[in-house]
């Protein structure tokens, strides 16, 4: 196995896994920082396969398309959210400055090789079995399991807990484990207990007569967002590219929770779409949009709008990466609006809604599977959980350095 990226940080996912002398790899992302960071580059593969579709983990896949191409694997929802969320990174690299690795053309070149997987259906590439499991993180998220004479599952982004969208992730007896360690050595705090305190503290920032921004991503979080608060007796109005989102999960059946529920949640939402509706947006009392780091998007318009308002509220729920506008007003408490550093009157809360697993989590899931070997990615901290799994050959591999699995 070698990881091309991800292995000692969070973000930028890439692993190559040789088996009997068939290449795999699983993903292939971008660091979200000023300019993006990109893993090594692309090696010669037999088959591709993505995990789901955030940008850390498929933002540089159509790289492999340059040239000759090769077969890829995705869910039906991750080979659908894939593109508008590839094509938006174009437009964002444009808009930046930034040097463009890629092109809309490669991004249309790699869906001519898309193979599109459901869950527990088997693949059989030559001497190899390999087969996608819910991985809980998103809808379509994926952990892909390898078998030949030996055994290799990576999970991808993980969650084991139910979420009003989705069901959590199962543990799948496996010889080697390939996990992510984002939050090793941090726990979340219970999620019903998160979303009733989300909902106390909009009803009161509302009855009040304020405002409610609640900066969001555009995939998996805004639409846990609707079902959250939708009940509400208040206006709730959507923007960004969540919308675009929302209308593909609503189109591609089958992957979330209950279908029903979230068409129904949706009816008392108002979807945000043009200028006009945006200048109107008075009437609404919460508004959920797109960044969820708050580095672009109609999110931050909307700060701008209410920013001196002392009966209005920013509430943020996501990680946010160093460097990002999210994160300074984590840290700093200031906002960087049009150029200028601003300090906002509204309050501002964080509400822990991860799609991650925690620690104890993950070392539940670890003992669920069975392994004989862990291999730890995709954290900055992973020697914190590396102490609570003795009873396990535990590897912590880097960017670059291949090594073997016995």
């Amino acid at each position: 196995m070698k990881f091309l990226g991800g292995a000692e940080e969070v973000g930028r996912l890439g692993i190559i896994i040789n088996m009997d002398d068939k290449v795999f790899q699983v993903d292939y992302g971008v660091i979200p920082e000023k300019p993006p960071l990109f893993p090594l580059p692309p090696e010669k593969i037999d088959g591709l396969f993505v995990t789901h579709s955030h940008l850390d983990h498929i933002g540089a896949l159509p790289m492999y398309y340059q040239n000759d191409g090769v077969d890829i694997f995705a869910t039906e929802m991750t080979s659908n959210t894939a593109r508008p969320m590839l094509n938006d990174s174009i437009k964002i690299t444009a808009i930046e400055g930034y040097v463009e690795r890629f092109n809309r053309e490669d991004v249309e070149k790699m869906y001519t090789f898309m193979n599109q997987t459901k869950y527990n259906e088997k693949i059989v590439l030559d001497e190899v079995n390999v087969t996608p499991y819910s991985a809980g993180h998103i809808p379509g998220s994926t952990m892909w399991k390898f078998e030949n004479s030996d055994e290799v599952m990576v999970t991808g982004d993980l969650y084991t807990g139910d979420s009003k969208l989705l069901t959590g992730a199962k543990p799948r007896k496996v010889k080697n484990l390939v996990i992510e360690s984002t939050y090793a050595g941090k726990n979340h705090e219970d999620r019903e207990e998160v979303r009733k305190r989300l909902r106390e503290r909009v009803s009161e920032i509302v009855e009040h007569g304020g405002k409610v921004i609640l900066p969001s991503f555009a995939m998996g979080r805004m639409q846990e967002l609707i079902m959250s608060l939708s009940d509400l007796p208040y206006k709730i109005a959507t923007d960004g590219m969540g919308n675009l989102i929302t209308s593909i999960y609503l189109n591609t059946p089958g992957y979330l929770r209950s279908d029903r529920e979230f068409r129904k949640s949706l009816s008392s939402v108002k979807a945000i779409r043009g200028k006009r509706m945006r200048e109107n947006i008075d009437s609404a009392d919460v508004i959920i949009s797109t960044s969820g780091m708050l580095d672009g998007g109609p999110a931050l318009s909307y700060i701008e709008k209410y920013v001196h308002d002392d009966k209005s509220a920013i509430f943020m729920t996501g990680y946010q990466v160093e460097g990002t506008n999210g994160r300074n007003l984590m840290e700093k408490g200031t906002l960087n609006l049009s150029g200028v550093e601003v300090k906002p009157d509204m309050a501002v809360e964080f509400f822990d809604m991860s799609a991650h697993a925690g620690h104890d989590e993950l070392i539940s899931f670890i003992k669920g599977c069975q392994p004989e070997n862990v291999i730890l990615c995709h954290g900055d901290q992973r020697e914190a959980i590396v102490d609570d799994l003795g009873n396990y050959n535990v590897v912590l591999p880097y960017n670059g350095k291949e090594f073997t699995l016995n």
